[in-house]
């Protein structure tokens, strides 16, 4: 098998993945490997999780199986994000569905409004004052959202 075809059957198993995801819950991989089956894709456990992984896909609440975040790779966060965080951002914290951004005194508008252009669906809504960001996240997110701040913050 060549590269094309690699690539043409990732692109295929994929997207099926996210169709199978989109279409009934699946709580498991080994559940995601039978729908895959059926679909006529055979996977190894391995090649799943990678494909899971790469996707960004995470378990949801209560029980409602597999979805895909918007959380994105450290590598495709944007510069400006980089070098506000770097310069502003003194500590991240979590608390249930808040997620606490302590900043520079004046930053904290400018740092808010990068995570706001960022689009991410985890998170419901952002206040800034002049050095404190409130992140208001959906249930289950923060912690996983906090720790990607935090990312990026060192």
């Amino acid at each position: 098998m060549n590269e094309l075809e690699k690539d043409n059957g990732k692109i295929r198993r994929q997207k099926t993945i996210l169709k199978l995801i989109r279409k009934q819950p699946i709580t498991t991989q080994t559940m995601l490997k039978e729908y895959l089956s059926r679909e006529g894709i055979d996977v190894t456990q391995a090649t799943l999780s990678r494909d899971i992984r790469e996707m960004n896909l995470i378990k949801g609440v209560s029980g409602e199986g597999y979805i895909q975040s918007s959380i994105i790779s450290r590598h495709q966060i944007s510069h400006r994000l980089f070098v506000l965080f770097s310069m502003a951002v003194r500590a991240v914290e979590q608390s249930g569905n808040v997620i606490v951004i302590d900043c520079e005194p004046g930053m904290a508008a400018s740092v808010c409004t990068v995570i706001d252009e960022l689009g991410w669906n985890e998170i419901v809504g952002t206040i800034a004052g002049n050095n404190t960001i409130f992140v208001i996240t959906r249930e289950g997110t923060s912690y996983q959202l906090a720790e990607q701040f935090k990312n990026i913050n060192s």
